[in-house]
């Protein structure tokens, strides 16, 4: 017999109901956001399913409901943990993957202070750009390579930082110690108003941070194949607040995805993975303050 009821209020987008059962039916369409760096990531690394009991449903976008007898109702922390069980890989926590960001951050510091005290020349720079242009395609489509892959992205990257970074240090004396400090305070801020809530990170706004993406690759290029907007206002604009303003949506889109991780339990390899889109999305940051403070040249 095919029940003729609609769907129970409360239910989960995605979800239908019928003797107080649930059965996941597939959302038509798809969005911007399907084919992702989360998605890749949550491919890899799919860790063992969470045992979770009979009344707990997972919808595709990682969040929980708990079914109490009578409506569903939305639970982010998700169902109580599992005991664990002997012999398990170790899960994905968002803790081991900020951790592993920070140590990428380190590492990229210090071999960017070293190429900043060694004056080393700008020719080394371009090429070291190359470098880690493929090595960041290589770890973006090889998830799993990235607890080497990473540490190299770091290395590589933070000596074109340096390089940079003692460029703009001749410009203006204050430039780069303006961008370090406001780095660690943007990076910071995004992470405390994410864990407060005000930014909800979901398909909308992971379109938006996708199309923006494109569309300042777009523009980029532009400028750089035709010299328009390279200095002046138009470089400060394009180079610097756009940029940052694109940094600071990516932000919170890897923050979102350290957590959707943790809640999907996917293995603890995948934590190099996140620490790699978080250290990226930390230096797009530091580059548009460098640009900012330093100057319209």
């Amino acid at each position: 017999m095919t029940p003729t009821q609609g769907p129970t209020p409360g239910t989960p987008s995605g979800w239908t109901t019928g003797g107080g059962t649930a059965t996941k039916t597939r959302t038509v369409g798809a969005s911007f956001g399907t084919a992702s760096n989360f998605d890749r990531m949550a491919t890899t690394f799919r860790g063992a399913p969470p045992t979770a009991p009979a009344n707990w449903k997972q919808q595709p976008d990682g969040n929980w409901w708990l079914w109490d007898g009578a409506t569903w109702h939305l639970q982010p922390q998700g169902p109580p943990p599992a005991p664990p069980v002997a012999g398990d890989a170790a899960r994905f926590s968002a803790d081991g993957a900020l951790n592993k960001a920070g140590l990428l951050g380190l590492v990229a510091i210090i071999v960017g202070a070293v190429a900043y005290i060694a004056n080393a020349p700008v020719g080394l720079a371009w090429a070291g750009m190359f470098v880690a242009l493929g090595v960041g395609l290589w770890c973006a489509f090889s998830p799993r390579r990235a607890p080497v892959l990473a540490p190299i992205f770091a290395v590589v990257e933070g000596f074109v930082l340096g390089v940079i970074s003692r460029f703009y240090a001749d410009q203006s004396s204050h430039a780069v110690t303006l961008a370090i400090v406001g780095t660690v305070a943007v990076v910071a801020g995004v992470w405390g108003v994410y864990r407060t809530g005000l930014v909800r990170v979901g398909p909308r706004f992971l379109r938006t941070t996708l199309v923006a993406g494109l569309g300042m690759i777009v523009v980029m290029l532009t400028a750089i194949l035709t010299g328009w907007g390279l200095s002046g206002i138009g470089g400060l604009l394009i180079f610097g607040v756009l940029y940052l303003i694109l940094a600071v949506m990516n932000l919170f889109v890897d923050f979102s995805f350290v957590d959707r991780a943790e809640a999907a339990g996917l293995d603890a390899d995948a934590e190099w993975f996140s620490a790699f889109m978080l250290l990226q999305s930390s230096m797009m940051v530091y580059l548009a303050l460098l640009r900012i403070f330093g100057g319209r040249n």
